[in-house]
């Protein structure tokens, strides 16, 4: 039987404007008006509200003093809080999937993505390069098998995804990514736990450099 999933308008709305907020076509610091929400949707203020809730508990809205609603507005101390979070709950990720029983599985999935990642940089398509470097990163958390840890990664990874899309003119890494993740792959298959997980902080850390440096550069 084919399991039918109810969903409420709230949680439409809800998936719709993370995924707005996401690939940025709602833009960092832009407001939220319950009105102009309403227009849009066609809805009463409830459902607005309720998912205007659910993004602020995710972090990716704010409330704002005589404002209201706002998508958050990401400055350099953000920058460096989110990818020093990230390499934590990575490096963590990382170590619960190597110790999976589904070791072979991981490896041979990790494998196909890296894959991926040079056909799509080999004819130039970085929306897809993107598209699956972050799933290597998926794949961790899907081997971690840690449902705490997911749900602690989820926010902080909504908003790296925010700014990999934010600043994705000025961010051109890409062969670093792949080369890092490639170093990362090896890393795994010879089970070297403490090296894999040296070489995911080092990853973060090139990658949060990288990016203060091109902003700074940009200005």
């Amino acid at each position: 039987m084919i399991e039918v999933i109810k969903t409420t308008l709230g949680d439409q709305i809800y998936s719709i404007l993370r995924e707005d907020i996401i690939s940025q076509r709602i833009k960092c610091g832009e407001k939220l008006t319950l009105k102009a929400l309403q227009e849009r949707f066609d809805v009463s203020s409830t459902p607005i509200r309720e998912a205007i809730k659910r993004l602020s508990q995710e972090g990716l809205v704010e409330h704002v003093t005589n404002v209201g609603a706002k998508v958050i507005d990401i400055k350099e101390k953000d920058i460096i809080e989110i990818y020093d979070f990230c390499a934590v709950l990575d490096s963590a990720a990382l170590k619960y999937a190597m110790r999976n029983s589904e070791y072979e599985e991981l490896v041979y999935e990790l494998e196909n993505c890296i894959k991926s990642q040079e056909i799509s940089l080999n004819s130039d398509n970085i929306k897809n390069f993107k598209l699956h470097s972050d799933n290597f990163h998926d794949i961790l958390y899907k081997y971690a098998d840690n449902s705490r840890l997911y749900d602690a990664a989820r926010s902080i990874r909504s908003q790296f995804t925010i700014l990999t899309n934010k600043y994705q003119n000025i961010i051109d890494a890409e062969t670093t990514v792949l080369s890092e993740h490639k170093e990362l792959l090896e890393a795994i298959k010879s089970k070297d736990i403490e090296n894999a997980s040296s070489i995911m902080t080092r990853h973060f850390e090139n990658a949060k450099n990288y990016l203060l440096q091109a902003i700074k550069e940009g200005n």
